[in-house]
């Protein structure tokens, strides 16, 4: 049975903090000391700020009532952070001469550039659904161990396009890429790694915040749906720019982490593939 840390509703905010943060980060690589007054980075990132007029908003998950599918988020700092640096400025730079010789990249970049030039004049949401669908259909599902060679692999916005293959992580990447390029405000976006657990397996997806609500891009759908539609979907932890969190769930009226890994670090993204803890 996977391990879980519940509070008592009366020390909710303090005890979810305390014990969240230090205890429930056991299976991260611990806080920096920059992180170690959690009730501080709470309350800095607890409100929601309009990132321009379309609508988006700045994703900021650390609050009880508006966490990624339902959940309370934490600040932390995960073992893929530096990966995720290295991915986050490899896809604000996205261009053909990211894709150096390789013609196969620079075709399919191409084709991604027309749909979000296509969609340029379309209100927000039809220029998500574009995209989404356009990356669903330029890339093949394929695990990690049989595109890279590893178990899991976090490729760049240019590998993704010369392989044109990927797992679920490299589709949110993708999208990701795509919709800066579009003009979408990199503060409004998050890639969300989750456990889908009707069919308990881990899967990854890229939420945008718009008015107030989370919507997904999955690779499982062309639909663009909101988070609260998804109630399989429980977060693990999510990735956004300069920021990571880890996330929890309230039951009743306590706190507790949902079933997981004794180690985020061991969870490897990929529909289909079954969370074993």
């Amino acid at each position: 049975m996977a391990r879980r840390l519940a509070f008592p509703a009366g020390r909710r905010y303090l005890a979810a903090m305390g014990g969240i943060v230090l205890g429930g980060l056991l299976f991260a690589n611990g806080i920096t000391n920059g992180e170690a007054d959690a009730g501080k980075a709470f309350r800095q990132s607890s409100g929601t700020v309009a990132a321009n007029d379309l609508g988006l908003d700045m994703t900021t998950t650390s609050t009880v009532t508006s966490g990624l599918f339902g959940s309370v988020a934490f600040p932390f700092k995960p073992g893929a952070l530096m990966r995720w640096k290295q991915i986050e400025a490899a896809a604000a730079g996205l261009s053909p001469e990211a894709c150096g010789e390789q013609a196969t990249c620079r075709t399919r970049l191409k084709l991604l550039r027309e749909t979000v030039d296509a969609s340029a004049d379309e209100p927000l949401l039809r220029k998500i659904e574009a995209v989404n669908v356009s990356v669903n259909r330029l890339v093949r599902y394929t695990k990690d161990i049989d595109a890279h060679g590893q178990l899991d692999y976090w490729a760049t916005p240019a590998e993704i396009l010369t392989l044109g293959k990927g797992d679920c992580e490299d589709y949110a990447i993708l999208k990701l890429a795509a919709l800066r390029q579009a003009g979408i405000k990199p503060e409004s976006m998050t890639l969300v790694v989750l456990r889908e657990s009707r069919r308990n397996f881990y899967h990854a997806v890229l939420t945008v915040a718009v008015e107030g609500k989370n919507y997904v891009l999955d690779n499982m759908r062309d639909a663009v749906l909101t988070d609260r539609q998804l109630p399989a979907y429980q977060a693990l932890y999510s990735l956004g720019t300069e920021r990571a969190f880890v996330h929890g769930y309230k039951r009743g009226s306590e706190f507790a982490m949902q079933k997981r890994p004794a180690s985020l670090d061991t969870v490897q993204p990929g529909e289909g593939i079954p969370a074993t803890f």
